[in-house]
């Protein structure tokens, strides 16, 4: 919270590409790596489940678990990136309300007054 509204753009922005920039789809869907996020790293699809058989056929175990994994990472992406966003628009307002304040303090000022500040 005590960090200037520029660095923290700045960091936000760095945080946002970083992160699209570093996810290979595939990679992550496949389970090789983790989703990397400012609090941390959101753990993707795990190794593949191990296939047991209790009949005579032998069905996939894995793609539901790899694909409900993928879903959870893609969720917890999407809310760490809209908690940036969020972030981002509250220091735009912070920003935006005090360039406000400062056009009105400059159009206050008597040309007297604007003069010796420019002396200065």
């Amino acid at each position: 919270e005590g960090e200037a509204p520029a660095e923290r753009i700045s960091t936000d922005s760095e945080e946002i590409a970083r992160v699209l920039t570093s996810l290979d789809a595939a990679t992550v869907l496949a389970g090789e790596t983790n989703v990397p996020t400012i609090s941390g790293f959101i753990p993707t699809a795990g190794p593949p489940a191990t296939i047991v058989s209790t009949s005579s056929e032998v069905g996939p175990t894995a793609s539901p678990i790899i694909a409900r994994d993928a879903e959870v990472a893609r969720i917890h992406a999407e809310e760490e990136i809209q908690g940036m966003i969020d972030r981002l628009d509250k220091s735009n307002d912070t920003v935006a309300k005090y360039l406000q304040e400062y056009q009105q303090f400059a159009l206050d000022l008597s040309l007297e007054k604007k003069i010796e500040l420019i002396s200065n």
